[in-house]
């Protein structure tokens, strides 16, 4: 399943894959990830508030997680949790402390779910960019680069949904 991004009115028109390792590698999606995480205001006081009272809270870590997670097509929440025992990639974001269940993963998504948009719409711009060169992206682009990032957590939520009845 891809979604599309139109470019603009011709039969070339950009196709964003659901899996972003199909233009770029792991390691740079990582490093964009990361990029984007730390620009987040981290010295909040409700952030450091809520850190000191929950001190094995690791919301950088879990927000690379899943965006690297849905950015690479993984969007069910056991299998996320799964991939941090099985894949190097995984194991390299989640830093030697996985979610502990997929119920982890759901909960932090329902919390975080405008922070998680916001990761993936940053890291579609620069897929994209890396893909067609360093240009102003249209507004028509913006909105379908938006949509990708909204399908992502919807498919996520969808998936856990639909694993929940087995």
């Amino acid at each position: 399943m891809r979604s599309y991004v139109k470019t603009g009115t011709h039969d070339d028109d950009l196709v964003i894959p659901w899996d972003l390792t199909e233009w770029v590698d792991q390691t740079s999606l990582h490093q964009w990830i990361t990029e984007e995480v730390e620009t987040l205001d981290w010295n909040n006081p409700e952030v450091v508030a809520t850190l000191r009272t929950h001190p094995t809270y690791q919301p950088k870590m879990m927000l690379c997680l899943l965006t690297y997670a849905y950015a690479t097509a993984v969007f069910e929440s056991n299998e996320i949790v799964r991939r941090c025992y099985s894949e190097e990639s995984f194991q390299l974001i989640s830093e030697g402390h996985p979610p502990e269940t997929g119920n982890v993963v759901r909960s932090f998504r329902r919390e975080n779910r405008g922070l998680l948009k916001w990761c993936l719409v940053q890291l579609l711009k620069r897929a994209v960019r890396a893909k067609v060169g360093d240009v102003l992206l249209p507004a028509g682009l913006k909105r379908q680069i938006l949509d990708a990032a909204v399908m992502r957590l919807n498919s996520a939520r969808h998936m856990d949904r639909g694993a929940e009845g087995f």
